[in-house]
């Protein structure tokens, strides 16, 4: 819903969802800079390992234990933690409780993908890079 003065409010029954994903803000609605997504998933899954060419990436964890795995390193975070990944930087999350859930600040490439992903992909699988 936009507001009189042009404010984007999404409400929860508003959301556009994409198996465990749910988009709050597609890049077409951020001036084509960044989206925000929240992203549920089970115990053991994770995204493909991945970079992204010029561009950011922000995670801040909502609920659940995970991982984030670098190209070198492994590091456990948990509700509250708030990570950056640099652009350029491989990287990817590991789900290790029963149920994980994160607010993710996506860079405009991967807003559109989101639409057409509803895959767990196991570790290892693979770099990919947008």
């Amino acid at each position: 819903m936009r507001t009189s003065d042009n404010l984007l409010v999404i409400q929860p029954d508003e959301r556009q969802t994409y198996g465990d994903i749910a988009c709050l803000v597609d890049a077409r609605d951020a001036g084509g800079r960044w989206g925000a997504v929240i992203v549920r998933s089970d115990r053991g899954t994770s995204g493909m390992t991945h970079l992204h060419r010029g561009e950011p990436e922000a995670f801040f964890i909502l609920e659940g234990d995970i991982e984030i795995c670098g190209a070198e390193s492994v590091t456990p975070i948990g509700p509250g933690s708030f990570v950056l990944v640099p652009p350029d930087t491989e990287h990817t999350l590991r789900v290790l409780s029963d149920q994980a859930s994160w607010l993710a600040i996506w860079p405009p490439a991967l807003t559109a993908c989101s639409r057409r992903w509803n895959r767990r992909v196991p570790m290892g699988a693979g770099i990919l890079r947008l």
